[in-house]
């Protein structure tokens, strides 16, 4: 049987939309197109669609200022100048209160300088006072002890050495190394004080003829052959007086009658009774030169106690040089910390401020705190640096202490003989030497005497004199024209600062001087500089004066370092006191 046929279903009719409310002259809704007039190309696409839509939108309204936004506008004027018044007054009040902190500080620091000054002042009046009154006392003592010694009071002699010995006791003087040598030291100088005439206690009891007194003396260490005046000896003062029994101790104890006056006189020649001259006449002088023999021994004795006492004071001062060479090394390190803790605070500041930080006042303390730790700190240094230098100083006075003149460093050279010696090189002995010189001068006339020569002087002391430019310009004229260049380190040994300052101006240049190689190959025009005026440049350098350039280096310290020493050539200048 065929199949049946599809039945269709018929098509939907299209919904029929009511009409806009308000007929046919309504506006067709936002959004949806108007009817197209019969006979009107329809609309194409989307352009269509947007000029239909631009259409449909309103225009905005322009706002209108009105009096709500005038009192407004007034209102915050107002308040931002209120604002900036009172910012304003903070900064003047802030500004006033800085100023009246710095005077506040600065009527302080006056204050206490003023004080710290009296402080001083009256410090060193204080010294000055003990020390007068400490030399008076021993003025008293070694009138007491002559006077006593003259007129035979063996009491009054004993107590005049304690005292000495109580007063070592006072002062803390022990009975060690050092004690020992301090207290015999000591006891010997009272012993052997000096009148106005030289004459010794021994010689004025000698003259007194008072036998206990000589014997007394004699033990505690007397010379029995001292010169007084007119080279008088107390033997010889002894016979003068006619007192027999005080030659015979006199002589038992190594006096020595061949020794003349200056007058050429001896004790014999001037004895006064027939006894003495009897007596010296048949003396053994073979005797006397036993004891004096004995005598050497015993003064020996007393110097090698002496010079242990000067070996036991020096290792201590080396021993308190070396433990404040420590707490100098240790200031200078905690205050290069500080300085680098206080810059920590100040770049922590700087962020804080840079990031909009509310608290900045607490990184601002922070710097302050560290500016305060960072002066402490240079305080702290400074009295390390002080305590370091007094020690030095100490020791160089301990070294040149009882020091000969001839063992001093140098070859000795009058003043006057100085411009043949250092300037002529008379004999060419500073140029065999191969080395500058160096001027021993504690009184600083060799400084005055070079200082108005034609010569280019540096003050080592002096910063103005020390800018490596200054320091340039002097080198560079000393070569250029042949002459000296004074270096005066005064007292200050600084040799190895200055060295520095003139490494300064090139790397190398005090070695290149003082071995003299600044003057060989052209060396010194590493000191010519772009600028420097017509009369240095490099023709104008002439060989013959530039061999003709010397380097002088000048200090009033007795005692320079050894390596100083060995890298020049000393002079040590001597001035005529007659």
């Amino acid at each position: 049987m065929p199949p049946k046929a599809p039945v269709k279903k018929p098509a939907p009719k299209a919904a029929v939309k009511p009409a806009a409310k308000g007929g046919a002259g309504a506006k067709p809704a936002a959004g949806k197109a108007a009817p197209a007039k019969k006979g009107a190309p329809p609309a194409k696409g989307k352009a269509a669609n947007a000029t239909t839509k631009g259409a449909a939108t309103e225009a905005p309204k322009k706002k209108v200022w009105t009096k709500e936004d005038d009192a407004a506008r007034k209102i915050q004027t107002k308040i931002r100048q209120y604002l900036a018044k009172k910012v304003l007054q903070k900064k003047k009040q802030e500004k006033k209160d800085y100023e009246e902190l710095m005077e506040k500080l600065e009527k302080e620091a006056f204050v206490k300088m003023v004080k710290m000054e009296q402080e001083q002042y009256e410090k060193e009046r204080q010294q000055q006072e003990e020390e007068r009154r400490r030399k008076a006392e021993e003025r008293k003592r070694i009138k007491r002890m002559l006077e006593a010694a003259f007129e035979g009071d063996k009491d009054e002699v004993l107590t005049v050495l304690k005292e000495v010995a109580d007063l070592d006791n006072k002062n803390g003087i022990g009975n060690d190394v050092i004690g020992r040598g301090l207290r015999q030291k000591h006891e010997l100088a009272i012993v052997e004080c000096e009148d106005a005439n030289n004459n010794t206690p021994l010689s004025e009891a000698a003259s007194g003829g008072n036998v206990d007194t000589i014997k007394l003396l004699l033990e505690r260490g007397a010379d029995v052959n001292s010169r007084g005046q007119f080279d008088r000896t107390p033997l010889y003062r002894a016979a003068f007086a006619g007192h027999l029994e005080a030659c015979e101790v006199l002589l038992q104890h190594g006096a020595d009658p061949r020794l003349y006056a200056n007058d050429g006189s001896t004790p014999e020649s001037i004895a006064s009774i027939a006894p003495i001259v009897e007596l010296l006449g048949s003396w053994d002088i073979s005797q006397t030169e036993n004891i004096l023999v004995k005598l050497e021994t015993e003064k020996e004795k007393r110097a090698e106690i002496e010079r242990q006492r000067k070996a036991a004071e020096t290792s201590k001062i080396e021993e308190q040089i070396k433990e404040a060479e420590k707490e100098y090394d240790i200031a200078q390190k905690t205050l290069n910390k500080e300085y680098c803790e206080m810059n920590k605070r100040i770049t922590e500041h700087d962020k804080a401020v840079t990031e909009g930080f509310a608290k900045t006042d607490i990184t601002l303390q922070m710097i302050h705190d560290s500016e305060a730790d960072v002066e402490v700190a240079k305080i702290n240094c400074e009295k390390a640096r002080e305590k370091l230098a007094q020690l030095k100083l100490k020791l160089r006075e301990k070294e040149k202490e009882g020091m000969a003149e001839e063992d001093l460093p140098g070859i000795k050279v009058n003043i006057k003989e100085l411009d043949d010696v250092l300037l002529r090189d008379v004999g060419n002995k500073i140029k065999e030497s191969g080395k500058w010189p160096l001027l021993i001068d504690p009184s600083s006339q060799a400084a005055t005497f070079l200082r108005y020569r034609d010569t280019n002087y540096l003050n080592a002391l002096n910063p103005a004199q020390m800018e490596p430019e200054k320091v340039r310009l002097a080198v560079l004229g000393s070569v250029r024209y042949g002459k000296s260049l004074v270096l005066d380190m005064m007292e200050v040994d600084m040799f190895d600062t200055v060295s520095d300052r003139f490494d300064e101006v090139h790397k190398g240049l005090m070695n290149m001087i003082m071995d003299k190689s600044l003057l060989k190959d052209e060396a010194y025009t590493c000191l010519l500089r772009k600028g420097d005026p017509q009369e240095y440049d490099k023709n104008k350098f002439i060989e013959n004066r530039v061999q003709n350039f010397k380097f002088v280096i000048i200090t009033k310290n007795p005692l320079p370092p050894a390596e100083l020493l060995e890298r020049t050539y000393a002079i040590r200048i001597h001035i005529n006191t007659m």
